[in-house]
């Protein structure tokens, strides 16, 4: 394939901090154009995130995060294997990474279409004598829909769930996060795992 695509993205901050904020909200909006594509694909992604304190004594802080995004073909023919959609994998926790949504052949081909919902709060009086330890509580929800190719295995709605308990150690050589999650809602296709280890911050 040979492509050429034009990408920006528009970012709205009103968060009173860019590290650890306690109230406020970011809103962005990424897009990526066709200029020389085989299948002329458009993809069109909003992400929304919104800080509040719960609790001013304990320093509780909760958030809430949507993220939309939508795969099309502006032509009207079928978006390429390799240009579909699947869930970012630090939004849905519980599940292995690109292993839920529509399956062909044993193969989770993505979506059209994704979306998910994450929930999480702080909870600062656990370990309050360390200060490079935090923990939080998530709750996540995503689904993955959409096959323009063969709609007899879109996966419009069924909606995956998880919940659990968020580690952040900071170190040297930065962030560190592990995550024990339990699915709540799932398919029998999907591929669920219990533990999660990676750089970055889980709230």
């Amino acid at each position: 394939y040979t492509d050429v695509y034009v990408n920006y993205s528009v970012d709205y901050d009103l968060r009173n901090s860019k590290y650890e904020p306690s109230s406020g909200h970011i809103t962005s909006f990424y897009q990526e154009l066709p200029m020389i594509s085989d299948n002329n694909e458009i993809i069109n992604t909003l992400t929304v995130t919104k800080y509040k304190t719960l609790n001013q004594a304990s320093d509780m802080i909760g958030k809430a995060s949507l993220y939309l995004k939508a795969i099309n073909s502006l032509d009207g023919s079928d978006v390429r294997i390799s240009k579909r959609g699947f869930v970012p994998y630090f939004r849905l926790r519980g599940f292995e990474k690109g292993k839920i949504g529509p399956v062909e052949n044993s193969r989770y081909i993505g979506g059209n279409y994704v979306g998910t919902l994450n929930l999480s709060t702080t909870l600062p009086g656990i370990l309050t004598t360390v200060e490079n330890i935090d923990f939080a509580y998530f709750i996540d929800f995503a689904n993955v829909w959409g096959v323009d190719y063969n709609s007899s295995i879109d996966d419009s709605f069924k909606i995956r769930s998880s919940t659990g308990i968020g580690l952040d150690v900071l170190t040297p050589v930065g962030p560190l996060s592990f995550s024990l999650s339990k699915p709540i809602t799932k398919k029998s296709s999907d591929k669920t795992e219990s533990f999660r280890f990676n750089l970055g911050t889980t709230f």
